[in-house]
């Protein structure tokens, strides 16, 4: 077999297992975040589909999207070094509390850092892109930086959508959920912060793909 070949399914393998490992450990810190990682995951990548269909030019190859969707289900690693106290949290956070909840961002940057020697190079440069900046908004009010426009991550910017829209039909923590046609309203409003004109027009393209999504244990 072609060495290249052979490298390809060895990186592929230790991309699955690392993904595997942090996955676990995330829902072994919270279990209910089980769905929610496996929701995220798969509106990620028919949210990376619609991006590639649509952007023929933007260099969004099978690869990288798989790429991406496995970064997906690790977006809240840095969810591990913040206290339980917080994460289980019914109700409101208070502002001190919020701000090291936002700091869950910068954590799983760091943590991505740490493994990088088990990583290829886009793969940790996606993974790292994703746990850093899938919270920043296309208006700059968004977070850890306040990043604006196009400075934002495509991969981040995806995770990011498939999040927004997650959170707001399945978790319930400190709101009603949405109904999917409310949550789509909401997003295309820029209700959750601004999304930029692609995501749009991937959230357009992609609204009854992501609706008849149902979760499989």
């Amino acid at each position: 077999m072609d060495n290249n070949l052979l490298n390809h399914f060895d990186d592929e393998h230790n991309r699955e297992c690392c993904i595997d490992f942090l996955r676990d450990i995330i829902v072994q810190c919270n279990a209910e975040t089980r769905e929610h990682i496996w929701y995220v995951g798969n509106y990620t990548r028919i949210l990376a589909e619609v991006y590639a269909k649509l952007f023929p030019r933007s260099r969004m190859t099978a690869r990288k999207q798989s790429i991406i969707v496995q970064a997906a289900n690790i977006h809240d690693i840095g969810k591990i070094a913040i206290p339980d106290s917080i994460l289980v949290k019914k109700g409101r956070m208070s502002r001190f509390e919020y701000e090291l909840m936002k700091k869950h961002t910068i954590k799983g940057s760091q943590i991505i850092k740490s493994m990088s020697w088990n990583m290829d190079r886009d793969f940790e440069r996606i993974c790292y892109n994703v746990c850093l900046y899938h919270h920043e908004k296309h208006d700059g009010s968004g977070y850890p930086y306040g990043m604006r426009d196009n400075r934002i991550p495509v991969e981040a910017q995806l995770v990011g959508l498939a999040d927004m829209y997650d959170a707001l039909i399945h978790c319930s923590d400190n709101r009603e959920v949405c109904t999917k046609d409310r949550a789509y309203i909401m997003l295309m409003n820029n209700k959750c912060g601004e999304l930029s004109p692609k995501m749009r027009e991937c959230l357009e393209e992609a609204r009854y793909a992501l609706a008849e999504l149902e979760y499989v244990s």
